[in-house]
Order: structure tokens, then sequence, then C-alpha cells
């Protein structure tokens, strides 16, 4: 069960800072979820889906945003016009107890310094606001905005670890052909039919797909521990992590960069951040950065969406490549096993023709997970995370 995970002492962006020893708890009350979705998150299986829903309860950054968002309301209020005036009572305070000592104090100059600081320091509390712009709401927005990032930042880490897993195989087929090459090539040179060199070549072929191997191993363990601590794991948990959905090319005929900009701009949390401080500005040189700003923003979200749907594309046109490649090898496969049959070709060449064919079957999983990632990458776009900065 999750409630007995341990989690990071803070993570921000993805990044694993540090190992609590506390247990992890949820964020949200439980009357916030039905027991069948209480029962799913706090098992010890993850499933992509989960991922949002994972983050808004058991990660550590976000339940320490939630925590800082209450102190914010409890102590500036709600309206930006308490938060001003949380800052001239704070001001107010300052100034009151402000005392200035007798010229002839031993300790005037020492004592004339603390008085002059502490009034600058109630000074820019004053100017703090006039200028302030912030409220509840716009905190509350900045924090969905890191809680979202968070979410596809776990979600990226899952399907990297899946692809991890896949580049370990590739890792395992290129050190069978080396240990195949290996034998053959020595095999030749007790008959005179190689040379040092080649024996060399093949032993140095040998050490790379050995290191390669413990390279992959290391990389995918790594994210690993970066996704499991992301969602409220301890690091060295063994949770079961089940696969990652397969693209679905009826997602790209959906996509319309041009349709979908108008849910973008609506959605998008800079925007929305920018729009409230327009609303809550006063002064005419504020207002006049702010409009400019935001008009900035809806163009850089229009243009953020091609981009993201280019990138669709592209990893469209990827995918099927590999698919032709796999298709190519496959038929090979098929032609040097009648030759196999029939005498005309070694057991060598139809061994080396199985991981030509397994090594491209990978190359397309990798590649619907590729194309998997870009397509998410859309979606989140239009859902509030397209650039607009």
């Amino acid at each position: 069960m999750k409630k007995w995970k341990h989690t990071a002492a803070f993570v921000m962006a993805g990044v694993m800072l540090a190992v609590s020893a506390f247990p992890a708890s949820a964020s949200s009350p439980e009357f916030a979820r039905t027991p069948e979705e209480w029962a799913r998150l706090e098992d010890n299986v993850l499933e992509y889906e989960e991922i949002e829903d994972l983050i808004a309860e058991y990660n550590a950054a976000v339940q320490v945003n939630q925590l800082d968002l209450n102190e914010f309301k409890r102590k500036y209020g709600n309206t930006k016009d308490d938060v001003s005036a949380k800052y001239r009572d704070m001001a107010n305070e300052i100034y009151a107890s402000v005392d200035y000592p007798d010229s002839d104090d031993p300790m005037y100059g020492i004592m004339v310094s603390a008085v002059l600081t502490a009034e600058l320091q109630a000074k820019n509390m004053l100017q703090q606001a006039d200028d302030n712009l912030e409220d509840s709401e716009i905190i509350y927005l900045g924090y969905k905005q890191s809680e979202k990032t968070l979410a596809t930042v776990a979600q990226s880490n899952m399907v990297n670890y899946a692809k991890g897993l896949l580049q370990i195989e590739q890792a395992e087929l290129a050190l069978s052909q080396a240990r195949s090459a290996m034998s053959s090539v020595n095999t030749r040179r007790a008959n005179g039919l190689a040379t040092q060199a080649e024996v060399l070549s093949a032993q140095e072929t040998l050490m790379t797909a050995e290191r390669s191997i413990e390279s992959a191993r290391a990389g995918a363990e790594n994210v690993r521990q970066k996704l499991l601590v992301m969602l409220g794991w301890q690091y060295d948990a063994s949770p079961e992590i089940r696969n990652i959905p397969a693209a679905d090319m009826q997602r790209i005929g959906g996509m319309d960069p041009q349709a979908d900009k108008e849910r973008a701009v609506e959605n998008n949390y800079t925007l929305k951040i920018n729009k409230k401080k327009l609303a809550n500005a006063q002064t005419a040189n504020t207002i006049d950065s702010l409009e400019k700003t935001i008009k900035d923003n809806e163009q850089k979200i229009g243009s953020s969406l091609v981009t993201n749907y280019q990138n669709v594309l592209t990893a469209k046109l990827a995918y099927d490549q590999a698919v032709s490649e796999l298709d190519v090898e496959m038929r090979n496969l098929h032609s040097l096993e009648i030759n196999y049959q029939q005498g005309n070709a070694s057991r060598t060449q139809l061994e080396n023709q199985q991981f030509a064919v397994r090594s491209k079957q990978l190359a397309v999983q990798i590649a619907d997970m590729n194309l998997f990632q870009t397509m998410e990458t859309y979606d989140w776009a239009v859902n509030g995370l397209a650039n607009a900065s």
C-alpha cells in the first residue's frame, strides 16, 4: 500500500533531492475520492494512467506547495487588497517600534544604523504594498502549474524507464552477437584463417558490448528511482510497473494546432496568471506592460502548439520508417530460413538475421513510445502547459 511508502523531503521539477523517513500520506481528505479510487492509488502497482493523481496526492513538492498556499492565505488573506494591507500593517508595526537613541548613548552609532535599516525595510514594504499584484488565486495557479509540470516529468520518466528496458535488451542482443563473433574468430584463428588483428577487434567489440549493458542497466535504474520518489515510494521500493500505452494513431487525426489554439490559450497557466495580475494592476505602466506580455503569451502559445504538432508528425515518420525496416528484415529472415533449410545458408547467417529482426522489433517499440510521448506533450500543451514565454 502506498500509505507505507516513504517519499523525498523535496522534489521540484522531477529532481530527487533527498529521502525522508516519514511515511507518505495523501494530500486530499478521504472523502475526496471513492474507496475504489483510493484502493487503486494505494496498491503497489504503478500504471501510467495513475501518474497525474499520484503526483497530486503523494508528491512531496505538491504537498509542500499546498501547505505554503494555506499559510499564504492565513498570513496575507485572499485578495490583492488583503495582501497589500498586510504589507502596510507590517510596515506600520515597524515604524511604531522605531525608537531613536539618545545621542550620548555609547551604542548610538549601532542603534541608529539598526533604526535606519528598520525604516528602510518598512519603506520597502510600503512600496511592495503599492506594487503588489499577487493574491491567493495567483499563488494557487502557480502551484497548480508546477503540479501539472511534475506530472509530465513523471510520465516522461515512466516512458523513459520502459525505453531503458528495451535498450537493455538491445544491448544484450549486441552482446550475444559479439560473443558469437568472438567464438567464430577464435575458431578461425585456431585454423589459421583469422589474423591477430581480427581477434583483437572482436575482443574490443565484446568488451564494448559488456560496458553498454552495464551503462543501460544503470541508466534505467536511475530513472526508475527518480520516478518512484516523485510518486511517493521509497527509492528502493519494488512496485509492479505496468506497460506504457501504445500510441493511438487516431489521436493524430484529432490534432489541429489552429483549432486547438483557443483551448490552449484558455487553459494556459502562465496566461491565467498574467491575466489575473492585469486585473489586479492599477498603474498605467504596469497595465501596459502586462497587456503586451499577454499578447506575446498568446502568440507563443500558438507557436508552441504548432511545434508540438510538428514533433508528432516527425515521430510518426520515424515510427513508419522503423516499421518499414522491420518488414524488410522479416522478409530477409523468411528467405534465409528457406535457404537454410535447403542447405544454402549457415546457422551463423540465420542467427545473425534473427538478431537483426529482434533488433528492429525493439526499434519499433521504442519508436512507438517516442510517438506516444510527443502526443502526450501536444495534449499537455492544449491543456495548459504550452510554452508561453
